[in-house]
């Protein structure tokens, strides 16, 4: 099974990928969406970490530099070594071929320390066994098979390796080496304009070619112009194959910025976004900066699917407004009394009408209480259904009144006008949604009115009246 290097990094959550830097109310919107979420800019999903080895180099070079007068001291052997084999492991990215050949300096002067300390006792003697390798049948120096590797055929430095039983037992590695299987690199798919870099030269870039390597550790990374897409180093041992595959660049990047800003519904993922997308292994959104309303997509599915904002919580308040309307009945003997002179029959329709009414309230709650003011409007249809007030017949009957009881059911109590104190009850019963079914009936006790002069006082007969309807609740 050949080794593959991709473009995106192990993540252990949902990701969210901002197209350009968000503001805090985008970012507040935006982990509404998706809770929890782990953030990072688009150009992370493109590119390789941003350590770009420069610091282990350096270091690598500096150590180089300061072990090689140990040579001459006893023991000084141990000391490079030990320094070396720290500074070779922490180097993971070779940019250029200078830096191959520091690299391969420090492999080789490293393998020489270690086999003119040990000599015939190497992978014998338990502290030789951090710096040694079995290839095939053979134990050898670890250092110089990695300098095989890198290096193959080519003649090692007399100042890396000054000696002569050294220089024979590295030209027996190298023959040893060279006479295995080989390992290669085969490059995959590649953004536009990608090039390859393999132990800090440049190679082919045409996908599906092959690079036979010498087995051991290789430096492989795919740069599109300042962007390093790839970047990673492997041990590759005999038939093995390193497949380096890099296909989404800057231009990718900015075809798949236009989609995701578009308004387009379940569009489909570029292929080659997908790959480091499919690399994450999680949930990944792409999101949109937008003055606190971001669009947020989700695409590792492959298809942009937009993630609405979770509705609002809804906190139900104790006030309601309540209209409603309908018709009933509405009786009072003064319709004849005080129509007589009028040619009022004396019959049970003068003293009954027939009520169209309308009402509303405000109705306050806590628990099982409720508590409510409004006004309900009668008005009495038919002939000799007025009654005089003033200088004018009415036949409109209005209730302000306030009520008290439960949410559903209210006693209710008011001035009955023109000229009545109103008790009555109150009901309704949702129906579906904010749609009520609403009852009421009012007992309208007569008040007394005073006439003017020496005429005598008015005392009113009572009032009764029923109607019911529909309604509507607001909140």
């Amino acid at each position: 099974m050949p080794l593959v290097l991709l473009c995106a990094g192990l993540a252990w959550a949902d990701r969210i990928y901002w197209v350009e830097p968000p503001t805090p109310a985008d970012r507040d919107a935006a982990q509404q969406r998706v809770p929890g979420a782990n953030e990072a800019p688009l150009d992370a999903l493109m590119a390789a970490p941003a350590d770009d080895g420069g610091a282990a180099i350096d270091t690598l070079r500096a150590e180089l530099t300061a072990v090689r007068p140990l040579l001459t001291e006893f023991d000084g052997e141990l000391q490079i070594m030990a320094r070396l084999q720290k500074a070779t492991a922490d180097v993971t990215r070779l940019r250029s071929e200078a830096e191959a050949d520091l690299y391969w300096s420090a492999l080789l002067f490293q393998g020489n320390a270690v086999h003119r300390y040990f000599g015939d006792k190497l992978g014998l003697e338990p502290a030789s066994l951090p710096y040694v390798r079995n290839v095939g049948p053979a134990i050898v120096v670890a250092a110089w098979a990695d300098a095989v590797a890198l290096r193959g055929t080519a003649a090692p430095p007399e100042a890396d390796i000054p000696e002569k039983p050294q220089r024979l037992n590295y030209d027996g590695i190298r023959a040893l080496i060279a006479a295995m299987p080989a390992a290669s690199m085969e490059i995959g798919r590649l953004a536009a304009g990608a090039e390859v870099w393999l132990d800090g030269r440049r190679v082919g870039e045409a996908p599906g070619s092959r690079t036979l390597l010498v087995p051991g550790r290789h430096f492989v990374s795919v740069r599109a112009g300042d962007v390093e897409l790839l970047a990673g180093d492997a041990a590759l041992g005999e038939g093995a194959t390193l497949k380096a595959e890099a296909p989404f660049g800057p231009t990718e990047r900015d075809a798949l910025v236009a989609l995701a800003r578009g308004n387009a519904a379940g569009w489909a993922v570029p292929e080659a976004a997908m790959v480091p997308i499919r690399g994450a292994q999680e949930p990944v959104y792409l999101a949109v900066p937008a003055r606190g309303k971001p669009k947020v997509w989700r695409v590792d599915r492959g298809a942009g699917e937009a993630v609405a904002a979770p509705p609002r919580p809804v906190t139900a308040s104790p006030l309601s407004v309540h209209v409603g309307a309908g018709a009933g009945w509405l009786s009072t003997g003064d319709f004849f009394l005080q129509n007589i002179d009028a040619g009022a029959p004396y019959t049970e329709a003068t003293v009954n009408a027939a009520t169209p009414a309308l009402a509303a309230d405000v109705q306050l709650r806590s628990g099982w209480f409720a508590a409510s003011a409004g006004a309900a409007l009668m008005l009495a249809t038919g002939e000799h259904h007025t009654l005089p007030s003033g200088d004018a017949d009415v036949g409109t009957f209005v209730y302000p009144h306030l009520g008290v009881g439960l949410p559903w059911v209210q006693a209710t109590v008011g001035p009955l006008f023109p000229w009545y104190l109103g008790v009555g009850v109150k009901g309704r019963v949702p129906v579906t949604g904010d749609l009520e079914l609403v009852a009421n009936l009012v007992y309208g006790a007569g008040v007394v009115q005073p006439r003017s002069g020496d005429a005598p006082d008015f005392e009113p007969l009572p009032l009764y009246a029923a109607w019911g309807g529909v309604g509507w609740k607001f909140d």
